[in-house]
C-alpha cells in the first residue's frame, strides 16, 4: 500500500537520502520574524509562504505546506487535494520565480520554471492566506505549446525585460484604485486602461511574443509594425484592441502597489486552429472575437496552393483560462504578460462559482 508523502517523517519509516536533503534545505531557509496569531501575513511573510510551497513541490511533500483546516485547491482547473496533484509528484527543481504580492487581500500570484527531469514546465497561479494559513491554491502548469494555446518558453523567466525587473520610485507608480481599474479593463472593453509605452512588448507563457509578418498583418489590424527579429518574425507591441476577448466573470483581485502590477484572470471560448506556415504544421488557439480574421487568413493561405500537401489539424472548439499580468508606471502600461491554459469547450472556472 502506498503511503502519502507526509507520512515519510514518521520515525518508523526509512527516509530516502533525497528527502533528508530536502528537509535539511527547508530547515536552513532564512527565518521570518514571527507575527502574532490571528494577524495578516506581511509582504515578506507571503513571499516566504510561496517559497515554502515551491520547496514542498520539489520535495514531493504536500504535508510541508501550511494549509488551513479547510482549503480550496485546483490544478489546471480541476479540484483536488494537494496530495493528489501531479505537480507535487513530478517536479525536480524550481527556479526563476517571480511574485506579485498583495498583502491587502492576502493573495500572491507566482510564476516559476519547474524542471520535471530533463523537461521544463511553466507553473503559474495564485495562493491566498487567512491567519497565515493557505486557504486557496489555484495552479496551472504548461508543459508544451499546446497546453498554453501557442507560445511556450519557461526559460524566458530568467531573462525578463527590464520593464519587469527595474525598481521604480513610489511617485512614478499608480495607486491601488488606478491599478484595479486598469486590471478590469483587460477583459472589459467598456473600461479604458492607460496607454501602452512605446517600449512595451507583449509576453506570453514565459517569453516575448513574435508573429509571422503575414499572420500579423491579418490578425493585428491597425497594430503598429515593429522592426522584425533576425528570424523574420515581428515582435508584438502591448495594447488592448477593441476586439479583444472579454469575460464578465473575470477576477481582478491581486494588486501589488509596491511594484505597480495587477493580475486579472478570465476564461473565454474559441477554436484551436491549424497554423500552416510551419513544417510540420502546428496549431494555435484563436479566441472567438478574433475568429473571422483568422479564418480569412487560412482561406487566403489555402488559395495559394502552398499548404495543400501538409496534414493540418481540423478546427476544434476549446476554452482557455488567461491570467494577464500587467505592470504600470509613469502613467503607462510598461509590461504585459499573458499566462494561458487550454481546456475543453465550455469549461468555466470553479473559482467563479466558489465566490
Amino acid at each position: 500500500m502506498n503511503l502519502l508523502p507526509s507520512y515519510w517523517r514518521l520515525p518508523t519509516m526509512r527516509l530516502s537520502l533525497r528527502h533528508l536533503l530536502c528537509s535539511a534545505m527547508l530547515a536552513a531557509a532564512p527565518a521570518v520574524h514571527a507575527e502574532p496569531a490571528g494577524t495578516a501575513c506581511s509582504r515578506a511573510c507571503l513571499a516566504q509562504t510561496a517559497d515554502q510551497v515551491l520547496a514542498s513541490i520539489v520535495a514531493h511533500d504536500p504535508g510541508a505546506v501550511p494549509l488551513a483546516r479547510h482549503y480550496r485547491a485546483t490544478e489546471n482547473g480541476v479540484p483536488a487535494a494537494l496530495a493528489m496533484m501531479t505537480i507535487w509528484r513530478t517536479a525536480t527543481r524550481a527556479s526563476d520565480k517571480f511574485y506579485v504580492i498583495d498583502p491587502e487581500t492576502q493573495n500572491l500570484f507566482l510564476l516559476a520554471n519547474i524542471a520535471e527531469g530533463t523537461h521544463q514546465a511553466l507553473l503559474f497561479g495564485r495562493i491566498r492566506l487567512a491567519d497565515r494559513k493557505i486557504t486557496e491554491i489555484e495552479f496551472y502548469v504548461d508543459r508544451s505549446r499546446s497546453d498554453g494555446g501557442f507560445m511556450f518558453n519557461p526559460n524566458g523567466l530568467a531573462h525578463l525585460p527590464a520593464a519587469w525587473t527595474q525598481n521604480v520610485t513610489p511617485n512614478r507608480l499608480p495607486d491601488r484604485a488606478t491599478l484595479l481599474r486598469a486590471g478590469r479593463s483587460i477583459f472589459d472593453t467598456a473600461i479604458e486602461g492607460p496607454p501602452p509605452a512605446e517600449s512595451c512588448r507583449m509576453m506570453e507563457n514565459g517569453g516575448p511574443v513574435a508573429e509571422d509578418a503575414e499572420v500579423l498583418k491579418v490578425i493585428g489590424g491597425d497594430a503598429p509594425q515593429l522592426p522584425a527579429n533576425p528570424d523574420g518574425s515581428v515582435p508584438i507591441p502591448c495594447g488592448a484592441p477593441p476586439i479583444r476577448p472579454t469575460d464578465p466573470d473575470a477576477r481582478t483581485d491581486i494588486v501589488d502597489v509596491q511594484q505597480g502590477i495587477v493580475v486579472s484572470i478570465g476564461t473565454m471560448s474559441g477554436l484551436v486552429q491549424p497554423y500552416l506556415i510551419t513544417h510540420p504544421t502546428i496549431s494555435a488557439f484563436v479566441p472567438t472575437s478574433l475568429g473571422q480574421p483568422y479564418l480569412d487568413l487560412l482561406a487566403a493561405q489555402h488559395r495559394t496552393g502552398r499548404y495543400e500537401t501538409q496534414p493540418e489539424l481540423l478546427p476544434t472548439p476549446a476554452s482557455i483560462t488567461v491570467a494577464q499580468m500587467h505592470r504600470y508606471y509613469d502613467g503607462k502600461l510598461q509590461g504585459m504578460h499573458l499566462l494561458e491554459k487550454l481546456g475543453p469547450i465550455g469549461a468555466r472556472s470553479p473559482w467563479v462559482a466558489a465566490r
